[in-house]
């Protein structure tokens, strides 16, 4: 019923506003407001009407009337006041220019906050928010009913900044606004990941209050990249580890990567006796680490997105809890045979994915990526060596100008 009375009196309204004299009074106020003063004027002039005539006769029928319609009015025009907008009234958008690279620190993020409403609505203000928040997954396990361990999510917020630039006013039906912004990101910001047990996630966010309630908001996400410092990591770097059998040594063109580029590296067997080696393998592995947890290493080999499930190893080590994933490997060799003093070389590369996934460091959350070298042995000590390295997410043509300065390195 009161929606049918809300189309009728919306049809009203709607036919009003096309009058050239009537609907400059009407865009003055919130339409709340009018139809308020429209419903409760005409309610009370009818009971006015009928109590004035049954008491006083004509006399009271007039003075009833126009009490009535006064008394009405204001209290119809006070409970417009207080009723909320109805849901899809009012659309807030942020428009801002495509950046598909991202943002780097210390630059601005520009735009506007648009607002358009299907009806006369009085806002009381509005705001733009630039906020980074980090979410990190560490494992809790019940140990005294051997309960399989369960995933505890946790969110905290890395930076927040408030731009109030919306008026409290009256804003007119059909007629969009838009309010320029401008955000600066901090200079050392947090760089965006979309990792599983770690992320980070930059948000523009906008809101815009009503009387009783925000009338709409609008989000948005905003990459922001990794900084990376000229000349950082880009010289030849060798790792070896040593037993009986001999020597295994890892050796990278650089350690410095941005996502998609290629990692070149090469892995070097020295054997000092005669040995058979099962297999002989390069991998790739993003570990992310939450200080929380059982001081458990998880090794993942499967995981669902949709539902946030994996498959993995757990094993006990480390500190807090510790995801491996393996991004990808390389098998140099299976059932090999090495004699004393036949060194051999074997290359490899992997390419970095793009995913936005890079390097960072906070107190409640590290991701690292290392390039590990493995060498299995069915009746003997297994031999392993891995190199840490940084990727980043810095702009590709920074990427390209810091490796021209290496390109003409060998990996020895």
């Amino acid at each position: 019923m009161m929606q049918k009375v809300r189309a009728w009196l919306d049809a009203v309204l709607d036919r009003a506003e096309r009058h050239p004299r009537i609907a400059p009074v009407l865009q003055l106020a919130d339409e709340n407001i009018v139809l308020g003063v429209v419903a409760g004027g005409v309610l009370f002039l009818l009971i006015g009407l009928i109590g004035g005539a049954a008491n006083r006769g004509f006399a009271g029928l007039l003075v009833g009337g126009i009490c009535g319609a006064l008394f009405g009015a204001a209290a119809g025009g006070f409970a417009g006041h207080l009723l909320p907008s109805r849901d899809g009234e009012t659309s807030v958008d942020i428009d801002v220019a495509e950046h598909p690279e991202g943002y780097v620190s210390g630059e601005a993020i520009s735009g506007y906050l648009v607002i358009n409403s299907k009806r006369n609505s009085r806002i009381n203000g509005g705001s733009v928010y630039l906020t980074c928040r980090a979410m990190f997954v560490h494992e809790v396990s019940n140990e005294a009913d051997g309960s399989q361990a369960e995933l505890v999510r946790s969110t905290k917020t890395l930076h927040m900044q408030e731009l109030p630039i919306v008026p409290s006013g009256l804003l007119r039906r059909n007629m969009p606004v838009r309010y320029p912004f401008r955000l600066v990101l901090p200079d050392d910001p947090v760089p965006t990941h979309h990792g599983y047990g770690c992320a980070v996630r930059w948000t523009l966010s906008a809101r815009v209050d009503g009387t009783a309630q925000p009338l709409g908001q609008a989000h948005t996400e905003m990459l922001v990249r990794s900084s990376v410092a000229t000349g950082a990591g880009m010289h030849a770097e060798r790792v070896t580890t040593s037993s009986v059998a001999g020597e295994l040594a890892l050796a990278l063109q650089h350690t410095t990567f941005s996502e998609g580029e290629t990692i070149r590296g090469r892995v070097i067997v020295s054997p000092s006796e005669d040995f058979a080696a099962t297999e002989i393998r390069a991998m790739l592995l993003r570990v992310e680490n939450h200080p929380l947890g059982n001081d458990t290493i998880v090794y993942i080999n499967g995981w669902n997105a949709d539902t946030g499930r994996y498959r993995g190893e757990s094993q006990p080590g480390g500190q807090g809890t510790t995801y491996v994933w393996l991004e990808d490997e390389a098998d140099l060799g299976t059932d090999v045979r090495f004699s004393l003093g036949e060194k051999r070389l074997y290359d490899f590369a992997f390419d970095v994915p793009q995913q936005w996934r890079p390097t960072f460091a906070t107190d409640d959350g590290t991701v690292t990526w290392r390039v590990v070298a493995a060498l299995s042995r069915a009746n003997g000590q297994d031999m392993r060596v891995h190199q840490g390295i940084t990727v980043h997410t810095a702009a590709p043509r920074v990427a390209r100008v810091m490796a021209s300065s290496t390109e003409e390195e060998e990996v020895g």
